[in-house]
């Protein structure tokens, strides 16, 4: 399928075979109505009006199925008109996003896009051109998937799969000609290689009803795909939370007593085993709707289940993996509208029940950054602030084995680094959306493995590690000789900017001074190695040519306010008397790209 063969597809005609269809319906419907009066043959009882009346409701059984085939080409002609209605307005705008950059772009045929510009302007058109090929595929996409869908249908007519499926009368044929006939909800595009900003140019190049056919059919498609409109998300993952919070509620109220459960074994042999089975089960039904009440009150008004959803909260990911925890994205404020988005992975232990906690730092965060945005006259810029629980960290402290390696971190990463890149597809600003990557504890070093995995800048703009025991190693091997001088090959520690794929001076660290994990702990008089000196995830970032933020109580330049420090491991997004700490302070400047914005007597912003 090519650009040139959808302009080809001419929706005049297809208009026009619907509305013809239409009158042969009604004629039809005249017919199977005077078949319906000749076959009472009122008067006439006899073996031979009772083979005629046998031979009418063949002939009218036959009509019927001409109704149903009928109306099922009707509709498939119908639909298939608005599809390519929407496909010829959309084609039409991507050549006129084409033409505006003056020449240096060319569109082939099979969408690929390529840059005529001097050397200088390539690097700006590339975005720009690759939103377009984006954008071109998918109507390629769409446009074979009408024509798989037309084909179908047209075969099954051919075989005489269409019937009336013992309809009555010719409005219950037409219905099973329906039931049987139109566009299938188009997929949405997948493979290797295919990229948020793909999935976005897919969903845009849907027709309305299209959208809806999705969101009805396939909620499972878009709930938690990268590049969907972040509103759209929500919507289906809302559903999903809603249903899920019934079902949690439905198991709780049904569990039966112990004697219930256990029937005549309630006192006999094993019944202390079967007392312990019992217990399991309550337990596993009610942190079942513990956790579904959790994520209810992160997403609402006030933070309470009980009410209903929060208009300015977004439920981006909801996943229930086999046999793993829970998986959610929250976000306070439309990261699609937003001028700035920042994102924080947490760390140890947290579980979808954390989530409470974790939108209410989001939203204090965002309500401080907005306050800055105004401070620095500017206002008029929204802001996202997002929770992002797309993994699951270690559940322990972070000195036992599965919290040891980096093999979570890793897994995660991918996905990470993809929803950086959905928020980039689906922001009304594009590429120029202001996006931050913020980790806490492992959380860190699962943004810095996300960031490297982006492979190039442009994506994400700053970054923000605290609490972080290391920021992990990139795919590239070095070599380093062991006590005895023996060569061992291990894989280079991230160690700048540059491995996180962040222009210089974006990338930023903060730590408590009695934090375990990245910190100078000590033990009474005693001092102790931290989690990060100990070198497991690469060196300490407090070590790295990184941008090294202050933690300690100080008063912020903005506003005069004072402010508290981080003192503990868990303190750095937390308020203090309804006050951001100085780490909390620090993180909503970078969050509101005013790091590099200085004060008008020209000091600085952070407090380092």
């Amino acid at each position: 399928m090519l650009l040139s063969d959808i302009d080809t597809w001419n929706v005049g005609a297809l208009q026009s075979i619907a509305h013809e269809l239409g009158g042969e319906l009604t004629t039809i419907e005249g017919v199977a109505s005077d078949l319906e009066l000749i076959s009472r043959l009122p008067g006439w009882d006899s073996p031979a009006a009772d083979a005629a009346r046998g031979k009418i409701h063949e002939t009218t059984g036959k009509v019927l199925d001409d109704a149903a085939v009928i109306d099922a080409v009707q509709q498939l002609a119908s639909e298939t008109a608005e599809a390519v209605a929407t496909l010829h307005t959309e084609l039409e705008s991507v050549r006129a996003e084409v033409s505006a950059q003056g020449g240096y772009l060319t569109l082939s045929d099979n969408g690929d896009v390529t840059i005529n510009a001097p050397p200088d302007m390539r690097d700006e058109l590339r975005p720009i051109a690759d939103t377009i090929e984006s954008r071109a595929k998918a109507l390629i996409h769409q446009a074979e998937d009408i024509d798989a869908d037309c084909a179908e249908v047209f075969g099954h007519v051919e075989n005489g799969d269409i019937t009336a499926r013992g309809a009555t009368d010719v409005p219950a044929a037409q219905e099973m000609g329906r039931d049987q006939s139109g566009l299938s909800a188009p997929y949405p595009p997948e493979g290797e290689g295919v990229t948020p900003q793909d999935v976005t140019a897919w969903w845009d190049a849907l027709s309305a009803q299209e959208q809806d056919m999705v969101k009805a059919e396939h909620p499972d498609w878009i709930g938690d795909r990268d590049g969907v409109p972040t509103p759209v998300r929500s919507e289906v993952n809302k559903a999903q939370l809603d249903r899920e919070l019934a079902d949690a509620q439905r198991a709780v109220d049904d569990i039966p007593t112990f004697a219930e459960y256990a029937g005549a074994g309630a006192g006999g042999p094993g019944s202390a085993a079967k007392r312990s089975e019992y217990d399991r089960m309550v337990a596993d039904r009610h942190s079942r709707l513990d956790e579904a009440r959790a994520l209810k009150g992160a997403m609402s008004l006030e933070g309470n289940a009980d009410k209903d959803y929060d208009p300015n909260k977004y439920l981006m990911l909801l996943e229930y993996p086999d046999g793993r925890e829970t998986r959610a994205a929250i976000a306070v404020g439309n990261p699609d509208t937003a001028d700035h988005v920042s994102v924080t992975a947490p760390g140890v232990d947290t579980r979808a029940t954390s989530l409470p906690g974790m939108v209410s730092e989001a939203s204090a965060l965002r309500d401080e950054t907005l306050n800055q945005l105004i401070l620095a006259d500017r206002g008029d810029q929204q802001v996202s602030t997002i929770a992002w629980l797309g993994y699951e960290p270690p559940g322990k402290d972070i000195s036992v084995v599965e919290a040891g390696f980096e093999s979570r971190a890793n897994v995660a990463a991918p996905d990470l680094a993809d929803f950086y890149r959905g928020i980039n597809a689906t922001n009304e600003h594009g590429s120029d959306v202001h996006l931050s990557a913020f980790g806490h504890s492992y959380g860190s070093l699962t943004t810095a493995q996300a960031l490297h995995e982006l492979g190039a800048t442009g994506v994400v703009d700053d970054a923000a590690f605290y609490g972080s025991p290391g920021l992990g190693h990139t795919d590239e091997a070095m070599t380093r000789f062991g006590t005895h001088g023996v060569p061992i090959e291990v894989m280079r520690p991230i160690g700048d900017e540059v491995d996180l794929n962040l222009a210089d001076g974006h990338a930023y660290v903060m730590t408590a001074p009695g934090d375990w994990i990245s910190g100078d702990p000590r033990l009474g008089p005693f001092e102790l190695p931290s989690a990060g000196d100990l070198g497991q995830f690469g060196p300490n970032p407090t070590t790295l040519p990184l941008e090294q933020l202050s933690s300690n109580a100080a008063v912020s330049p903005t506003d005069n306010v004072s402010r508290t420090g981080a003192e503990t491991h868990a303190d750095y997004p937390r308020s203090d008397n309804g006050v951001l700490r100085t780490t909390g302070y620090n993180l909503a400047i970078i969050a509101g790209d005013l790091a590099d914005v200085p004060l008008k007597n020209g000091d600085e912003r952070l407090v380092r």
